[in-house]
């Protein structure tokens, strides 16, 4: 792997090769470069011209026919602080053909009830762009590739983005038609990929790390992945994720995020009072946001019914036997034999084309140690 430690003091930025954003076509270009230069953590609102043509769809040719009252089955939630590989495995396991999910397209229309359109418009026009995220971390995303979703996700939990700490909500704090809500985008996600046979939910968002029992509450047969990184080198890889961030925040000029930037770090216990002694750009905070996140999820497992825990170092080692290992604790058949492309994001666990430079080890093991002995990184 290119992003194995150096013992450097100069810096926690990546150096890397520029990768080139492709279009499908011209109309794409044209169509689609401004949203491409304006990604965020959380999705703006797509031009007026695509709301409208999505929505015309969906009143007339491609209406979203979801029945609400089928049942949902074994979602499955990969929960892990960011920066700890778990975009890996969700690319790894939405390749499976039963799994569907929330992709880049649905989530820049927002409105549930129009992911159908947009998703068929998006394929039959042949409109797509492909490159690599703005994180600069060697994820290379399109229109079709699993999102965060993260305003999805903090809008219907009511995870409100300005603030550090979260209530611990359950899902009495919620009515029923919000409960409803959740669960029907459910439904029109899988909806788009009911011509695939793809009928399970999978996905991954940061902010979810901390909502696993509200989820659970929703979803009663959920599957739950917590993936875990060795946290010297998380807790480094976290500030470069805030500078980024806020580089993204100035250069998309985000209406929601005016006043103060987007802290792209989950509310786990104990951040605002880290946020306020150390500040964002710390190490300290960083390790102490690490080592608080695997001590939440070690509190809260024990009520999980469905729980998996894998270490992203053992799924590098071994990708296939790791993902065999995942399917089968979610219940997915054997991914079929000519299941290409699987077997070719198999091939490149591992290969990234930038180079992530750490420090400060002595100081995260002298915050993070227990934890970090706990997941034999010590």
């Amino acid at each position: 792997m290119n992003d194995t430690p150096a013992p450097s003091t100069s810096g926690r930025l990546a150096t890397k090769k520029q990768i080139e954003t492709q279009y499908t076509s011209w109309l794409a270009k044209l169509l689609l470069s401004r949203m491409w230069e304006k990604q965020h953590n959380v999705a703006m609102d797509p031009p007026r011209h695509i709301t409208a043509s999505a929505r015309f769809l969906s009143k007339t040719f491609l209406p979203s026919k979801i029945d609400r009252s089928a049942p949902i089955k074994a979602p499955i939630f990969i929960l892990g602080t960011p920066r700890c590989g778990s975009t890996l495995v969700q690319d790894l396991l939405s390749r499976h053909e039963r799994i569907g999910y929330i992709n880049y397209g649905m989530d820049l229309v927002q409105d549930p009830e129009l992911f159908y359109a947009a998703h068929k418009m998006r394929s039959a026009l042949g409109l797509d762009v492909k490159g690599e995220r703005y994180l600069q971390d060697s994820i290379l995303v399109h229109g079709g590739a699993p999102a965060e979703a993260m305003r999805f996700w903090g809008t219907a939990l009511k995870l409100d983005p300005h603030l550090l700490t979260w209530p611990q909500r359950r899902a009495s704090d919620f009515s029923a038609a919000e409960i409803e809500f959740v669960q029907n985008t459910i439904r029109h996600v899988l909806y788009c990929f009911a011509d695939q046979g793809r009928d399970r939910f999978l996905t991954k968002c940061p902010a979810l790390l901390t909502e696993p029992l509200l989820l659970q509450d929703i979803f009663p047969d959920a599957k739950f992945i917590h993936l875990v990184r060795d946290g010297r080198m998380v807790a480094n890889s976290l500030i470069k994720l805030y500078e980024l961030q806020v580089q993204q925040d100035i250069a998309v000029d985000h209406p929601v995020f005016k006043t103060d930037h987007f802290v792209p770090y989950p509310r786990v216990p104990g951040l605002e009072g880290w946020m306020k002694e150390y500040g964002p750009r710390d190490l300290r905070t960083t390790a102490h946001i690490w080592d608080s996140a695997v001590r939440y999820i070690d509190s809260v497992r024990g009520q999980l019914r469905n729980f998996h825990e894998i270490r992203y170092e053992d799924l590098c080692e071994s990708p296939s036997q790791r993902v065999n290992e995942l399917m089968e604790f979610c219940e997915l058949p054997p991914p079929g034999a000519n299941n290409q492309a699987l077997n070719e994001r198999l091939s490149q666990v591992g290969k990234v084309s930038h180079t992530n430079r750490y420090s400060g080890f002595e100081e995260v093991e002298a915050i993070a140690g227990d934890s970090l002995r706990r997941y034999h990184y010590l």
